[in-house]
Formats: structure tokens, sequence, C-alpha cells
């Protein structure tokens, strides 16, 4: 074993492996869908629960103000306890909160749960990514990644379509009782067999955690991690603002934005699963160059498009596909390489990046709201400010010195 894959645990089985990796998906779905599961319900909770839709659109954003503060949390303490049993007792938490919403009597005190619920939910966002690495080899680490999050692209067109049928059968509730019986059901497991999924890594001589601000010092971490988050902030910030855009200003509609969805999302998946073949052949510093190089090409070609006045969606839908194509490519590698360059703060090192991927499409969209009716113009400038830096991140930041192993004596995943 060399010293790349020093952090991997090695007295695993494959089928073990595999076991781990499920609870951690699981762990990680049963939190994400707190967001999409709930969104068909939005318009009805004024009429149900009091309130206006101010008060209903709060419903989202109290979530996404609690999970911020989670995420700063779990990952300020997640070196201080047993990671397996911070993340059971997170869920477990999780769990109780998401059945307490559901028994919400006016929109304030759901409002008020949300913002726990969203605390709680961020220990599943932190956790799981230092396991997965301590469970594969760094190249076996980036293909669950890939394809992990190939499973979680799906998420944002799937859980809607399950909370307006929940909706339609049971009522609001049942949109958060689903989240509450997963997130229980994962804690109950890792309660019953915590040994499923890896302990801590331990520290080597010498190595010492510095807390955030030392993240931000550390030049190698911030080149993957800042330009991730760049890349899917961009690719959020057009996604939140798309569907308007097609619609009043493209001469789209709802069913074309849908389209546009799906085709994105499946060159997300095709790419994710291929990278972990990528990145023998390329390596990951080129990987990661490929994938960035791809989305600031589009970014430029967006800008191009878009101040000539260009309204064919097809010609949108060409120019976004190598973004979603690069993020994959360059997602799980660049995700891998941020936690081995924050080691050994992997946990402060995977809650600064999800909180940086959290607040850029939230002040991307922000800015681009007042200049909508502009149309793409006006949401081309906010995509290219926000994933040009990646560029320049990538070229002007040092690379982590700890090379990726090409070996894959800890598993082959995908």
């Amino acid at each position: 074993m060399n010293q790349a894959d020093s952090h991997t645990d090695e007295t695993r089985t494959s089928r073990e492996r595999m076991l781990a990796c499920l609870v951690v998906v699981i762990a990680t779905l049963s939190t994400m869908v707190s967001i999409d599961l709930v969104l068909p319900a939005i318009p009805t909770l004024p009429s149900l629960l009091g309130g206006d839709p101010q008060a209903a659109q709060y419903v989202l954003a109290t979530y996404m103000g609690g999970s911020s503060i989670g995420l700063i949390l779990f990952g300020s303490i997640a070196h201080r306890f047993d990671a397996r049993m911070l993340l059971a007792w997170s869920l477990l938490a999780y769990a109780i909160v998401s059945a307490l919403a559901a028994f919400a009597t006016d929109i304030w005190t759901l409002n008020a749960i949300r913002v726990v619920q969203g605390a709680t939910s961020a220990g599943a966002a932190v956790l799981p990514a230092p396991m997965l690495r301590r469970l594969f080899s760094d190249t076996g680490a980036v293909r669950a990644i890939s394809v992990i999050g190939s499973i979680q692209s799906l998420v944002p067109g799937l859980a809607p379509l399950i909370g307006a049928w929940l909706l339609h059968i049971s009522g609001w509730q049942a949109s958060f009782i689903v989240p509450a019986v997963l997130g229980a059901l994962v804690s109950a497991v890792i309660f019953i067999k915590p040994s499923l999924l890896p302990a801590n890594q331990k520290m080597e001589a010498g190595q010492t955690r510095g807390g955030y601000l030392a993240l931000l010092r550390n030049k190698p971490y911030l080149r993957y991690a800042l330009s991730h988050a760049l890349i899917l902030g961009g690719l959020i910030t057009f996604v939140f603002s798309a569907p308007y855009i097609m619609v009043e200003t493209m001469g789209g509609t709802v069913g074309n934005f849908v389209l546009f969805q799906l085709l994105t999302v499946a060159m997300f998946v095709v790419t994710s699963n291929l990278a972990g073949l990528f990145v023998h052949r390329w390596g990951p510093e080129r990987l990661v160059t490929i994938g960035t190089l791809a989305v600031g090409a589009s970014a430029l070609a967006m800008l191009v498009f878009a101040f000539s006045g260009g309204t064919s969606l097809v010609i949108l839908l060409l120019i976004m596909l190598p973004v979603s194509g690069g993020l994959g490519l360059r997602g799980g590698v660049g995700f891998v390489k941020s936690l081995a360059a924050s080691a050994p703060d992997e946990g402060r090192g995977s809650a600064a990046l999800m909180l940086a991927i959290t607040l850029l499409p939230t002040i991307g969209t922000a800015l681009v709201a007042p200049f909508i009716q502009h149309g793409l113009p006006a949401l081309a400038i906010a995509f290219a400010a926000i994933t040009l830096p990646a560029v320049a991140v990538i070229y002007l930041l040092p690379r982590y010195e700890g090379e990726m192993s090409s070996s894959t004596t800890a598993v082959h995943f995908g």
C-alpha cells in the first residue's frame, strides 16, 4: 500500500464496502429530498396552515438557512466524535424533527421546525464523503462519488413527482413523514452495527487541524473545492432562472425546460460514470482541467449567443451539455482531491465545500432576479461571472502534491 492509499481501510471485503456505500447513499438521499419532496405542497400551504404565499416560500428558505448553520457545526465537531455515531444521532434527530413538522398547525411553526430540520440534515451532507474516501482507494472513491453524484442528480427531477403523488393521496404531511422514516431506518442500522461504516481517520505524526481559517489559507484545497463550488453554483443558478427565461423570453414551454433538464442530467450521469475510467487514462489533474475548460468555453459561448440575440433552445442545449459533462468528468476527482488536500480536517473540508455550493447559487439567483426580464443576457452574465473564475483558480492555485493512486486494490467501483 503506497502513501496515497494510507487512508484506506483495506480490511473490508468488496461486499462490505458496497453495503457501507449503500448505507451512505440512503443516508444522503433521506436528507436531500427535504427540499424537492415538499415543493408541490408549497402552493397549498397558505390555505391549509394560514399565512400568505411569501410565508410559504420561507418553508424553503428556512431549511436552507438551518442547513448552512448545520454544515459549519458538523464540520467543526466531526473530528471530536466517532463520525459513525455522529451520523446516526444526526439522522435520528433529523427523523424526529421531520416527523414533528408533519404535526405543525400553522405556517410559522412549520418554518421554525424547518430551521432545525435543515441543521440536523447537515450531518448527512458533511460526514459521508470522508467515509467514502476511507472505504476505497482514491480511484475507487472517485468512482463511488461519481456514481453517487449521478444518483443524486436524479433527485431534483424525481422527488417533486413523488411529492405531488404523496400530496394527492395523503396530504402535505407525507412529504415530511417519508424523510423521517428513511432517516430513522438508516440511523437504526448504524446504531445496531456501527462497524458497517469506517471509523475516523487517525492523525499522523506532525499533522494538526487548524479550523476554517486554515482551509482558506490552504491553496491546494481551494484549487479543487472552490473551482468545484463555482461550477456547480453556476449550473444551479442557471437551472433556477432558466424556466422563466425559456418560457417568457425565448418562446419555449415548461415541457421544453423539462426535456432540457432530462438531457443535461443524462449527460452528467454518463460522464460522471465514465470519470473512473478516464482518470486512469488521463490522470486526475488533466481530468479536472478538461472538465473546467469545458465549462469555461460554454460560459463564453453563452455570452456570445445571448448578446447576438439568440433564441434557439436547441443551441442553448448544445451550449449547456458541455457544462454538465464537464462537471461529471471533474466532479468526483475534484471532490476527492479537495478532501485529500484538507486532511486531516476532512470534516471541515467537506462542510466548507458544501456550504459554498449552497450559498453560491443562492447569491447568484438573487443577483439575476432584478434583471431576469432582460432574458438570457442577464443569466449569461451571471453564469459567466460565477463559472469563469473556476478556470483562473485551476491555473493560479497550486496542485495537491499527494498523487492519487492508480491502483484499484481496494475495489473496482462502477
